[in-house]
């Protein structure tokens, strides 16, 4: 029998064109996977977070970021982060000791000064100076001075702008603490960011899966 030759050829750049094609259509599923797991990852995270007991405010500080931030890649890949410098210790509960001492806001001071909240720190630098009261067999305290109302004789209940006004008006004042000094406190876990990030980082499979039929049937 003589023997058979054959070739196939196909038109100049087509099998190239085909595989970039599909290249795409995979870019485009990984990167959609990558989008849809961070959102639930922000999305649930923050909700743990309010569930904790924090202001939603508190909550947004808890981002995700997808890469590429335009367009798609194979390679996609996300960034789970926080904006608060003290966030982790309420994911994992722990000591926290004070450089030498921490000082907590008492009952009767203002939450926050503008949008930020108290803090001994804050205050000295944004409204003015505090003193230390010291009392023998109990924890110190850090007061200031607060203007005295000239009809009633009382500070009455405290404001940032009345605190200002103690700072650098005149008139009658009246020493109010402010701040308790402790040695450390316990803070106990509040939130589970961790687990919803491995959560679904482990359904990135499926999310691709969904993502590449809706690919193939868009085309």
């Amino acid at each position: 029998m003589a023997k058979l030759g054959f070739r196939f050829n196909s038109p100049t750049g087509a099998i190239e064109r085909a595989m970039k094609r599909n290249l795409e259509v995979m870019a485009k599923a990984a990167t959609g996977a990558m989008t849809q797991a961070a959102t639930s990852i922000k999305k649930e995270g923050r909700s743990d977070i309010v569930s904790g007991g924090f202001s939603r405010r508190f909550a947004n500080s808890f981002r995700t970021n997808v890469y590429p931030k335009t367009g798609a890649s194979l390679g996609a890949a996300a960034l789970v982060f926080d904006t608060v410098p003290y966030f982790d210790i309420f994911e994992t509960g722990g000591r926290v000791a004070g450089k030498p001492m921490l000082w907590l806001p008492l009952p009767s001071a203002p939450k926050r000064i503008g949008r930020q909240r108290m803090t001994a720190e804050l205050y000295i630098k944004s409204v003015g100076p505090l003193f230390t009261i010291n009392r023998p067999g109990k924890a110190p305290l850090l007061a200031a001075n607060v203007g005295v109302s000239a009809r009633t004789g009382k500070v009455g209940k405290l404001t940032s702008a009345k605190l200002r006004r103690g700072a650098s008006g005149g008139g009658a004042k009246q020493a109010v603490p402010l701040f308790v000094g402790v040695d450390d406190v316990t803070l106990k876990k509040r939130f589970n960011l961790r687990r919803i990030t491995a959560a679904h980082a482990a359904k990135l499979g499926a999310y691709f899966a969904e993502k590449l039929k809706d690919e193939l049937n868009g085309q």
